[in-house]
């Protein structure tokens, strides 16, 4: 639509170039911005088409709060605002150009949305209100009209008029004074209680509905519509389209309960319970809180959770941690203790020469002591040897012959008075060393014999360099 004689062709540094809707209040307009060379939209709002002072001032508050809710908001789904001016009698809006339609306009054009692409819409159009309400701004009027779609059929979600930002004073609305479109207006907005984010998700579950059954869920007269929104059960969206999934009756109901504290607590388990219900998300724990009658036990719908993980073996006594298990030793329980041996004799204590020697018997082997901290396998068993002594061959040596000499120990120094004492250093029980176990000492060679090969050597240069030279 081209511009009318009688509108201004610039506002600021923007140049006008075409008209693209108008409403009671003001005009949107395409415009130029010459500075960047780029393209953007100009809502604007001329304050002389009120007659009345006062509502004048209050459409420029609210126009300026749309600007200030919109400027603080940078998300992909949220139209971008650029600049915020007035200009004489008009008060303008300087935003993102979204090339493409309104959402209403596809409602009332008819268009089919399959499942997968009203569910995908849906879901940006619940991160844009997550982002919005994570940073304190409440939309209050989310309808269709307000929702574009780009020529990629993404979200954009405008026209911040009538929010609240969480820094306002007031946060009641006035008695006698609606915000918000009927059809699309929560309980609490039309009985004027306080507004919060929980106001927008039921708005976006009444776009959901139209999206499922191609109608709203309230219909009638203002008044009806009104008395609906705050007395009436909804009806199921699969009592119009059969072909629906049982769960998006059951969001449905959550989305639009007459309660806020029945409702999704947030925009971002609305989108969650979306993708499960298409099949994107796995199903974890869902509690939807809603009365099932065929249910066997009553009460609410609880899906199962997943399988809890398995149990972490127990942990391990202090007498395990100190005592260290290797391979299978452990599972044969402890080596059998050693049998006591014999003393053997010694010159000290040797049996006087009239007595006769005592044949040898054969004893068990001793078990080997483990290693320091190490459990050993047990020995195997040996036969039961038969009762009494057991002769030994004449040729086998004696007990004392295969023992090998003892070692001789050194006396005991007397220690200088006063002299320390290295601790765990037992001069009087070192084993002196016999001489056939020290190591022989190598000789070496004469000093005249290496003389005698180092002056080799140097002859051999020495000629060598010669016979070099003479060639």
């Amino acid at each position: 639509m081209s511009l009318a004689h009688d509108s201004p062709t610039s506002l600021g540094r923007y140049q006008l170039v075409r008209v693209l809707g108008e409403g009671a209040m003001g005009v949107v307009y395409e415009a130029t911005d010459p500075r960047l060379g780029r393209t953007v939209a100009i809502k604007t709002v001329q304050r002389s088409l009120v007659a009345d002072p006062t509502t004048a001032g209050a459409y420029a508050k609210r126009f300026e709060r749309e600007a200030m809710a919109a400027g603080r908001l940078s998300h992909p789904n949220i139209v971008t605002v650029f600049d915020f001016g007035e200009q004489g009698d008009f008060s303008y809006i300087v935003m993102e150009f979204v090339r493409g339609r309104e959402l209403l306009q596809a409602f009332d054009s008819g268009h089919t949305f399959t499942l997968s692409d009203a569910c995908r819409i849906m879901g940006e159009l619940l991160d844009a209100l997550a982002f919005a309400h994570e940073h304190g701004v409440v939309h209050r009027d989310v309808k269709p009209a307000n929702v574009m779609l780009d020529a990629a059929g993404r979200v954009k979600l405008t026209d911040f008029g009538v929010a609240r930002m969480e820094s306002t004073p007031h946060a009641r609305t006035v008695p006698g004074t609606l915000l918000g479109t009927p059809s699309y207006m929560s309980p609490e907005q039309v009985l004027g209680n306080p507004v919060g984010p929980r106001a927008d998700l039921f708005a976006a579950g009444v776009i959901l509905y139209q999206f499922l059954t191609g109608q709203r869920p309230f219909t009638g007269g203002a008044a009806a519509v009104q008395h609906k929104i705050v007395h009436s059960p909804v009806t199921p969206p699969s009592a119009l389209n059969p072909a629906l999934p049982g769960a998006f009756d059951r969001i449905i109901a959550k989305a639009l309960a007459k309660e806020p504290e029945d409702r999704y607590d947030s925009a971002v388990a609305f989108a969650a319970d979306l993708r499960r219900a298409m099949g994107l998300e796995p199903v974890l724990a869902m509690d939807l809180e809603l009365p099932v009658d065929d249910h066997p036990a009553g009460g609410h719908l609880r899906l199962p959770p997943q399988a809890p993980p398995p149990a972490k073996p127990p942990p391990r006594s202090e007498a395990d941690r100190q005592m260290p298990v290797v391979g299978k030793a452990a599972q044969k329980g402890p080596a059998p203790a050693a049998a006591p041996r014999p003393a053997a004799p010694s010159a000290r204590s040797a049996p006087p020469a009239s007595a006769a020697p005592a044949p040898a018997a054969v004893r068990p082997a001793a078990a080997t002591p483990p290693a320091s901290g190490r459990s050993a396998a047990p020995s195997p068993a040996l036969p039961a040897a038969a009762p009494g002594p057991v002769p030994m061959p004449a040729s086998a040596p004696s007990a004392a012959a295969r023992r090998p000499p003892a070692v001789a120990l050194r006396p005991e120094a007397p220690a200088a008075p006063g002299a320390a004492r290295r601790p765990g250093f037992v001069p009087s029980r070192m084993p002196e060393m016999p001489a056939e176990w020290a190591p022989r000492a190598q000789p070496r060679p004469a000093a005249g014999r290496r003389g005698w090969w180092l002056a080799l050597l140097v002859a051999a240069v020495v000629a060598a360099g010669a016979w070099w030279a003479a060639r």
